[in-house]
């Protein structure tokens, strides 16, 4: 069961430090000694530099595998609608892999459908029309209007795979539509989903339907997208035990990763989600603003790309990606520019930049000036423009 590669959602957290990394540098080589393939998720909010493709390229062994998750420009933002230039967004994407690509290295691309975009065959049809032959494809449905056997006949048509999911909101179904099985393990948590740790006895349920898979196809990739305290490259590590595909340095991997259990709440910057000082108290807090989908797209934002520029008492500001955030305590102000905080601030509700900055900070106080937006909503303002700039 050679080609059964399993891997995570990203590699590059600051809750698995000390646990699945014992040095601080070179994360994407540490993890590539232990695992056969990752799932790059940057890629879905901003396409990466040249030479950061060229460094996954150099920093990992010969046969290891990436697949990578389709920006959101195309999936959310214009909804696979081929008349709004996704053809050049996804030559553009294409180009910039293309190191990836010319190494043998770029298995699959994942296009991970918004929530909102119901079934709509003509539709899909028409993008997966323009998908060249290789790499494969994947796509994973949020919305069960699309569990049917035309999507299913569809994607066998044009040898794309449907992405077998865990999670609340679709139901695990095996089914194979190309040569890869692609699957995804979310977790099973409330808000939000990937903050969960499988119990052996889940993964064990597991094994017999991965290995359905792999008797229906050529080779399976499976990620674990739960990567909250470690959980992800632990439960990752046991699904591979389980099955027997197990790579050199993972037995040591999962026995530092099982020695650090019990402290790895208090090691955890994100400890606020389980933590007994607070953390369900933001969790509901976060979720009067943000629905499940914001959660889990805040949580992809990768930590580097957050640099807090001022915690005080009149202010709380960040940078965040290319954009600004900007929370103004003495006006009541919320000021940030993105096209999901655009769409949702009159209904005063956050994007992920904001649910993102408040996991950042210390829990109380992110749950003190949740309580107070809540409290006094009508009092706040949020605007859509860019923040002062701050010193860098």
């Amino acid at each position: 069961m050679s080609e059964i590669l399993l891997g995570t959602c990203g590699w590059s957290y600051a809750d698995w430090e000390n646990k699945l990394y014992p040095a601080k540098q070179g994360k994407l080589k540490q993890y590539s000694s232990i695992f056969p393939t990752v799932e790059i998720d940057s890629t879905f909010y901003a396409l990466p530099k040249p030479e950061i493709v060229l460094g996954w390229v150099r920093y990992t062994p010969s046969d290891f595998l990436f697949s990578a998750k389709l920006p959101q420009t195309i999936t959310h933002k214009k909804a696979l609608n081929t008349t709004q230039g996704i053809e050049q967004d996804l030559e553009q994407f294409l180009e910039v892999m293309k190191p990836l690509t010319q190494a043998g290295k770029l298995e699959c691309i994942l296009v991970q459908l918004p929530p909102f975009l119901k079934s709509d065959i003509n539709r899909l049809e028409s993008f997966l029309e323009l998908l060249p032959d290789s790499p494969t494809f994947a796509v994973e449905f949020r919305n069960k209007s699309w569990l049917q056997t035309e999507t299913f006949n569809l994607l066998k048509k044009h040898k794309a795979a449907y992405t077998i999911v865990d999670e609340p909101l679709l139901p695990p179904d095996i089914h194979v539509t190309s040569e890869i099985a692609y699957l995804r393990w979310h977790g099973r948590g409330s808000k939000p989903w990937f903050n969960y740790k499988y119990s052996e006895k889940e993964l064990q349920d597991w094994v017999p339907k991965v290995k359905e898979t792999f008797g229906k196809s050529k080779k399976v990739l499976g990620y674990f997208n739960n990567h909250f305290h470690g959980y992800a490259p632990e439960n990752c590590l046991q699904m591979m035990q389980m099955l027997g595909v197990m790579q050199p340095h993972g037995s040591p991997a999962l026995q530092r990763l099982t020695m650090n259990r019990k402290t790895a709440a208090k090691a955890s910057s994100l400890d606020a989600w389980t933590g007994s000082s607070g953390g369900k108290a933001l969790d509901q807090a976060l979720s009067r603003f943000a629905d499940q989908d914001i959660l889990e797209a805040a949580d992809s934002i990768p930590d580097k790309d957050l640099s807090l520029r001022e915690d005080s008492k009149q202010r709380l500001a960040a940078y965040i990606g290319d954009t600004t955030v900007e929370i103004d305590f003495k006006q009541n102000t919320i000021i940030h520019r993105c096209p999901t905080w655009a769409k949702s601030i009159r209904e005063k509700k956050f994007c992920p930049h904001l649910v993102k900055l408040f996991l950042s900070i210390e829990p109380e106080k992110a749950n003190n000036i949740l309580s107070n937006i809540d409290l006094k909503l009508g009092d706040w303002k949020f605007e859509s423009r860019l923040a002062v700039e701050f010193p860098k």
